[in-house]
């Protein structure tokens, strides 16, 4: 499939996003490096299936304003039925940044602005705003999935303390951002490497 990005042209979007990587890092403790290397995985691997994927959860998002009906995918393999999808740069789903900010505020850690206090990846309209956000908003989408790893660190090594972490525990960490795995990935060892570049 029609990819959009090569690896070097990722590589400048990283750069001219640094300032925004940054800011999303700081507020949890993570490694800019870690946030680096997943997007380096993600970015080059942008597609035409992406965009089209994106296309009809915003057309079914429209549909839910004007009609409200909510079918969601898991309750059928349609994909004309989708309403979410992994989205932006760091290729992250709405349900999967609801998890991550909700975890986020229960550890005490600063979460982007602008969002309630209680979310819900099963309320409609929550889903909704946070996949909306991730779509249009760059600061949004790396602050998500800068969280996002942080809850993948806990849920993989019971941390959240990146300094403590060998090499078998980022490649976890890294293997969780991607699928729902309890196993180092190829993507994990891809993403490591990655990080041992950045770092």
């Amino acid at each position: 499939m029609f990819r959009y990005y090569s690896v070097s042209r990722a590589r400048e979007i990283i750069a001219e996003n640094r300032e925004c990587i940054d800011r999303a890092c700081a507020p949890c403790g993570l490694p800019p490096a870690c946030l680096k290397a997943v997007l380096l995985k993600e970015i080059p691997e942008l597609s035409f299936g992406d965009t089209a994927a994106d296309l009809i959860v915003s057309l079914n998002w429209i549909r839910y304003s004007l009609f409200h009906i909510f079918t969601p995918e898991r309750h059928t393999r349609n994909p004309l039925r989708n309403f979410d999808s992994s989205t932006g740069y760091a290729q992250i789903f709405g349900r999967v940044a609801i998890e991550a900010v909700n975890f986020a505020r229960e550890r005490g850690i600063s979460c982007p602005p602008g969002i309630p206090e209680e979310l819900s990846p099963s309320d409609p309209d929550d889903l909704k705003m946070v996949w909306g956000r991730l779509h249009r908003d760059t600061q949004f989408n790396l602050s998500c999935a800068a969280l996002n790893l942080v809850h993948a660190a806990f849920q993989m090594t019971g941390r959240t303390d990146f300094g403590s972490f060998g090499p078998e525990e980022l490649k976890l960490v890294f293997s969780r951002y991607n699928g729902n795995v309890r196993r180092i990935t190829r993507y994990g060892e891809e993403a490591y490497a990655y990080y041992l570049a950045y770092s």
